[in-house]
């Protein structure tokens, strides 16, 4: 789970808490948690390489948090064809230790997926051809994690990540694939840097970022990055800049001309999201009313976008992008005591994340959940 994720779900759980709430919750996210030693598997990203198939990748462990540099975890992979998921090996993955964050696939043989490792604190990559999936040298410092990945085309991919010690610090991490090799590099565009990558089709992306200490965007397209408007912070704007650094958590992109840009932080009690619209040319706020806890936005080209995390009741929660603002999606089962992270389409439409409860003897535990989306 990427950090920026994990910081978001400490401050539900501290809402969760306060209103009351089942076992499994607290225990999954209050910060005691890392002293229960119980089952804890999620999956955190999903890509489609194609229509006749998914992957959805994650982590396995038995401490809950997902800090991949202090506590052991390991890589966790499925594949689905025809509609059905199974778990993949992992043997080959590199060192023991690593855990998956993200997930992107730029062709229908060609998968790239990133985390890191516990055991020796070194960024991961992963590389899948069409047969298997080969470790790929990463130029990253020692203790570092990478939290996300984006391909504008097989020779055009960027990692986002930190250094980040025992303590939690981190600074900024970004490497770029070129085709050939991975390699570090500080900016993009003249000096942003980014925090937030979405490519929803080939040879473009959208980068939400920082520039000088002030929010900014960039566009990739024609093989270069140009400075384009950033997303607006909703009001206060000083107190979400304060809390995020105006830089939007959620983010995702349908299309060129369709981009979306969510602050779900500094106050935000549920009452209300305000959902910044890209058209290509400008930013439009529309504010949704809903009383949910959402942990990411996730577009799949045609099929649109979708803001998934949680319910008030710790049920899954998936929401479908209306042009006036978010609406319940079909699915996913209510049964289900959970959250989902992310949100990628081939033959359907995938959620994944994680579903928990506790066994007969008491002890609390989380395992994988996918849920089909309509």
């Amino acid at each position: 789970m990427s950090r920026r994720q994990l910081i978001g779900l400490i401050a539900i759980a501290a809402a969760l808490l306060i209103a009351g709430t089942d076992a499994w919750v607290i225990h999954h996210f209050s910060a005691n948690a890392a002293t229960k030693q119980y089952p804890d598997d999620y999956l955190t990203a999903v890509a489609c390489p194609s229509a006749a198939q998914c992957w959805a990748v994650g982590q396995t462990g038995n401490a809950p948090g997902g800090n991949t540099l202090s506590e052991a975890r390991g890589p966790l992979l499925q594949h689905e064809t025809a509609g059905r998921w199974h778990k993949v090996a992992t043997d080959g993955l590199g060192a023991k230790g690593a855990a998956l964050e993200s997930i992107t696939c730029p062709g229908a043989a060609d998968c790239w997926a990133v985390g890191g490792n516990s055991a020796g604190g070194q960024a991961v990559i992963e590389h899948w051809t069409g047969g298997a999936w080969q470790p790929a040298a990463s130029p990253a410092p020692r203790g570092s994690q990478l939290n996300s990945v984006s391909c504008a085309s097989a020779s055009a991919c960027w990692a986002a990540g930190g250094t980040q010690a025992r303590s939690g610090t981190a600074a900024d991490l970004l490497e770029q694939w070129d085709g050939a090799r991975w390699s570090v590099i500080t900016t993009v565009a003249g000096g942003l840097r980014p925090q937030q990558f979405s490519c929803p089709a080939a040879g473009y992306c959208l980068a939400l970022g920082v520039r000088g200490g002030t929010p900014a965007a960039a566009a990739y397209s024609g093989g270069r990055w140009t400075a384009v408007t950033p997303p607006p912070p909703p009001a206060p704007a000083d107190q979400v800049k304060a809390a995020t650094g105006g830089v939007p958590s959620l983010f995702g992109c349908a299309s060129p001309a369709m981009c979306l840009a969510a602050f779900p932080a500094a106050g935000h009690t549920g009452a209300s999201l305000v959902t910044d619209v890209w058209n290509g040319r400008a930013w439009t706020p529309v504010t949704t009313s809903m009383l949910t806890y959402p942990i990411g936005l996730t577009c799949s080209g045609g099929r649109g976008c979708w803001l998934v995390g949680m319910t008030r009741k710790d049920r899954p929660l998936a929401l479908r992008w209306q042009p006036g603002g978010w609406a319940a999606a079909g699915g996913p089962a209510a049964r289900h005591q959970g959250y989902l992270t992310a949100l990628a389409c081939g033959s359907g439409c995938w959620a994944v994340g994680g579903k928990g409860g506790t066994r007969r003897n008491g002890v609390p535990y989380t395992s994988p959940l996918i849920e089909p989306l309509g």
